[in-house]
């Protein structure tokens, strides 16, 4: 029994022993010969009873200013488990050019020799680098830098929103201007998991210091060359005392000359390619990697009883801009508008989540009916080809309700003249049609027969029929969207108010027209516009709008006043369009 707790206590004391790690890190990989920069060794562990100084070895290339390092110490408890971090740093300096490879670096904790991670540095000369335009870039600028520069139909790319600012600056805020335009693709906006963190890069001969402030998704609409429009960026800046730590938070410190700056990124051109279609199923636009599955809510019904067939596409890609599946139901099924849901989740780079189509059908006829098995195509961009999903067949047990015969059997029954000898005898007054109000008690139901068929066909069609659903509900739309423009002008976001008039006039038009929801750009609604209409004027104030709405977010805003008349142009504009379309 002792025997086996000496051996427990050897093996628990080991485990103790291990329950730390080493890592060695540079403040900066890349270098100018004579420029200092630091080397920290950093030792974490729940119980660190004993840490010596490092050893710190001969590195080819630089030279160690002080062979004592300073020493730093925190403890953090987390979930109940405490953790001791011991930091060691080493001021050096670049002495010559090249690549080198700081080794190994030895450390003893706890009467135990361990080693840290190699680091690699780059020295540089700055006579040897080309003076380029980089050397002439301002003191802080901006750029959208993407993942992909050729993509497909489809692909999501990833815009990196990114600024740049040289050493002795401070960034404290920034407000991105609303409205970045992006015709000819969906565009959705990334949750940032933690907050902006800079690091070092060098332009020709200037070091800056570079954070990625905002991510968005992009998904090109459209085969052809995009361009994404400069996307102006409002910053908050301060010069600091002294250089800090370029690997520290964006935001933070203290400085002096606190000051707003308007920085703003140049246009980017995307040449977006088209793919082949797929030979062997259906394609509904899906680019990534998704799981798709449909189920009906049930497959024995009765005649007039709906049927939900639903279908969920769930995975990473381009959700927002799948169609829905079409499938062939039988002739004795009444169809009605489907349903869609998207729930997605924007965390990280990559867009994900479920989308669900819902049909809903209704038999007319008893009797037992298929839906065809169909085979839908997904392109993986990673894999450059299409994978295909098989939805297997779903048969359908439709009957007639039993609780129904009776009132079914009650059309056979036919009315019969009465005999007796009962006779009608006419008054030898007034015809009974002479009186008016006869006539009125005989075409009032007539009128609301009338009346109530045409909402019954206008109902059938909005259910069944999405582009004429869309013409019908254009001008509804377009006038809460005009009223939103109100709201939000009362709150002082001018540029704001502008996206909404955009929304208003262009939503109006496309939904008019049938043209597609999302990825049209300006130019295409005129040229639409002007296909459907000769009307000079109108088109003279259609594009003058849209014209404003584009460029006001990248110029002064004007006053309230003059943001009122706009609105009230935009309402005159949409009736002029809603009596042409």
């Amino acid at each position: 029994m002792i025997w086996a707790f000496g051996i427990f206590f050897l093996a628990f004391n080991q485990v103790q022993a291990q329950d730390y790690s080493l890592e060695a890190t540079v403040s900066e990989n890349r270098v100018f010969v004579g420029e200092q920069f630091t080397l920290s060794i950093e030792i974490q562990g729940s119980s660190l009873r004993n840490v010596e100084l490092p050893n710190l070895p001969n590195v080819n290339g630089v030279r160690i200013l002080s062979s004592t390092p300073s020493r730093s110490q925190s403890i953090s408890i987390v979930n109940g488990r405490t953790t001791t971090s011991t930091t060691y740093r080493y001021t050096l300096i670049a002495r010559n050019q090249g690549t080198y490879r700081i080794p190994p670096i030895t450390v003893v904790v706890d009467g135990e020799e361990q080693q840290t991670n190699p680091v690699s540095i780059e020295i540089l000369e700055k006579s040897s680098l080309q003076e380029d335009s980089d050397t002439r870039r301002p003191d802080i600028f901006s750029s959208i830098e993407l993942n992909e520069k050729s993509p497909i139909i489809g692909q999501q790319l990833v815009a990196s929103l990114v600024i740049y600012f040289k050493e002795g600056i401070e960034v404290t805020s920034y407000q991105p201007s609303p409205g970045w335009r992006t015709d000819g693709f969906w565009k959705e906006e990334l949750e940032n998991i933690e907050q902006p963190r800079a690091e070092t890069v060098i332009f020709g001969n200037v070091r800056y210091r570079k954070a990625i402030l905002l991510r968005y998704a992009l998904f090109p609409s459209r085969a052809g060359t995009l361009t994404l429009s400069p996307f102006e960026l409002h910053l908050g800046i301060r010069s600091q005392p002294r250089r800090s730590d370029p690997f520290g938070s964006v935001f933070g410190g203290f400085g002096t000359n606190q000051r707003r700056v308007t920085v703003e990124t140049e246009p980017i051109d995307v040449r977006v390619n088209d793919v082949d279609s797929p030979q062997n199923g259906f394609s509904i636009g899906a680019v990534g990697n998704f799981n798709i599955e449909r189920e009906a809510s049930i497959t024995q019904a009765y005649v007039g009883e709906s049927i939900e067939l639903i279908t969920r596409v769930s995975g990473q890609g381009n959700l927002p801009l799948i169609s829905k599946p079409e499938y062939t139901f039988p002739d004795s099924f009444e169809k009605y508008q489907p349903q869609e849901e998207t729930d997605l989740n924007r965390r990280g780079t990559t867009i994900s989540g479920t989308k669900t189509f819902r049909d809903v059908v209704v038999p007319r006829t008893a009797g037992t009916f298929t839906l065809p098995e169909k085979r839908i195509a997904v392109y993986n961009p990673g894999t450059e080809r299409y994978q295909y999903v098989s939805l297997p067949p779903l048969s359908f047990e439709v009957t007639r309700d039993p609780s129904a015969t009776l009132a079914e059997s009650s059309g056979d029954f036919s009315l019969q003249p009465a005999g007796g000898l009962a006779v009608w005898q006419e008054p030898a007054e007034r015809s009974l049609f002479d009186h008016r109000w006869i006539w009125i008690g005989f075409l009032l139901p007539l009128i609301a027969l009338l009346i109530g068929y045409r909402q019954k066909k206008l109902l059938e069609r909005l259910q069944t029929d999405s582009s004429f659903a869309r013409s019908h509900h254009a001008w509804g739309r377009a006038i809460k969207r005009l009223e939103t423009a109100r709201e939000v002008l009362k709150t002082g976001a001018f540029k704001n108010t502008y996206n909404h008039l955009h929304k208003a006039l262009t939503g109006f038009i496309a939904d008019r027209l049938s043209l597609p929801e999302a990825g049209v750009s300006d130019t295409e609604i005129r040229e639409h516009l002007m296909q459907k209409t000769e009307d000079e004027e109108i088109n003279r104030k259609v594009k003058h709008l849209l014209d404003k709405c584009a460029t006001i977010s990248y110029a002064p805003a004007g006053s309230s006043e003059d943001i009122v008349a706009d609105i009230d142009k935009t309402e005159e504009i949409l009736k002029r369009l809603r009596s042409i379309l």
